[in-house]
């Protein structure tokens, strides 16, 4: 089994740390723990907190976690939750507990390479169902239909999609899963951006609320700012979990104790997280939609409709994405990530969930870059 460099982490760990502005980030802005506490009765927590022991945790997630994690989906219980070290994790799990040689897997492109290099490492034909800028990243399902074959097993979906921004609709999703209910594949429906909603209304419920087919992935860092406690989830059926299960034992066994605490309280406080989040993301997405008018000459770009994330195309630059973010790393101190590490150079992947200081910033430094080409 042999598996590629996982372009955009590589990325990302080589510039990362010593970048001095970010505009590469995709969850919302971290919190620390101070802040994340101060959302409910601080003194009862830490007092939890510190008396949490620091052992085994139940490898299948704590039953406090799981529970609140089930009350998401419908027709869902404890029995139907796998906590994993991240979503990618529960995309490694999936993978190599569905995915045989000769299986295609179909996925919504460009993509966050864990959802499909897996797949093709164990041995799937790998096909993309492309988003086209020239299309404004509306996902057209008939194209996805004609890449659907008899030997499908798997059609991954990213929803709201990283890295454009689009979203399928509630009806697109429900015709998918009709089809994979029809012909017996499955649909990974990854919803780490699923609470990050600029606008009510636009993101669909979660897969597994409306097909016995679908499997929904979740995380704690992309919408709640919680990178840091590297916790993910699946919600799907009973016997996909333990299948899911018996792989997790040869990974991580289980995930830390106190980040199990810390993710549960998060999400019993999920209103009071993603209002600082939203708020956040809707000022900074404003921000950078007014940058983009006054520099519309270099990019054709389109509005998201959810998520923390943009990918405009480049015009007229004298030298390729790659090498520009590699400049801006150099001579400005600026993270961006090219869309070479999606396989898309002349694009440009964007975040806007972060510190809006640190953003508006970010903004100014690309915009002197800019004119001085």
């Amino acid at each position: 089994m042999k598996i590629k460099a996982f372009a955009v982490e590589r990325w990302i760990n080589t510039y990362e740390n010593n970048a001095q502005y970010n505009l590469a980030e995709t969850d919302a802005k971290p919190f620390t723990l101070n802040e994340l506490l101060s959302i409910g009765d601080r003194e009862t927590v830490l007092e939890e907190l510190l008396n949490t022991k620091i052992s085994y945790n139940p490898t299948t997630g704590s039953e406090r976690l799981k529970k609140i994690i089930a009350s998401f989906y419908t027709n869902t219980s404890p029995e139907n939750i796998l906590v994993t070290t991240g979503a990618i994790e529960a995309d490694f799990l999936i993978s190599n507990s569905l995915i045989e040689p000769g299986d295609t897997v179909v996925v919504q492109y460009p993509a966050y390479q864990a959802l499909y290099s897996t797949a093709q490492a164990r041995g799937a034909n790998i096909k993309c169902w492309k988003m086209d800028i020239d299309k404004n990243y509306e996902p057209n399902i008939e194209e996805l239909k004609d890449l659907i074959d008899d030997r499908t097993k798997l059609v991954v979906l990213n929803i709201p999609h990283n890295p454009t921004g689009a979203v399928i609709s509630e009806e697109q999703l429900r015709t998918i899963l009709g089809w994979a209910e029809a012909q017996e594949f499955w649909v990974l429906c990854d919803e780490v951006y699923h609470d990050f909603k600029l606008e009510e209304g636009i993101v669909p419920p979660p897969g597994r609320s409306l097909s016995p087919r679908a499997i929904s992935v979740g995380s704690m860092s992309k919408s709640y700012g919680l990178s840091g406690l590297r916790l993910g989830w699946i919600a799907g059926p009973a016997d996909l979990i333990n299948r899911c299960w018996s792989w997790k034992d040869y990974t991580s066994i289980s995930n830390s104790p106190i980040n199990d605490f810390l993710a549960a309280f998060a999400l019993e406080n999920k209103t009071k997280v993603m209002e600082r989040n939203l708020k956040i993301a809707r000022k900074n997405l404003k921000t950078l939609m007014e940058w983009f008018e006054t520099h519309k000459k270099w990019f054709n770009y389109v509005i998201p409709k959810a998520g923390v994330l943009t990918f405009p195309q480049l015009n007229g630059l004298p030298f390729s994405t790659e090498e520009m973010c590699k400049k801006l790393f150099h001579e400005k101190g600026l993270l961006m990530v090219p869309g070479e590490c999606f396989e898309m150079p002349g694009f440009l992947r964007i975040g806007f969930g972060n510190d809006s200081n640190m953003f508006e910033k970010g903004l100014s430094i690309f915009s002197e870059f800019l004119k001085n080409l």
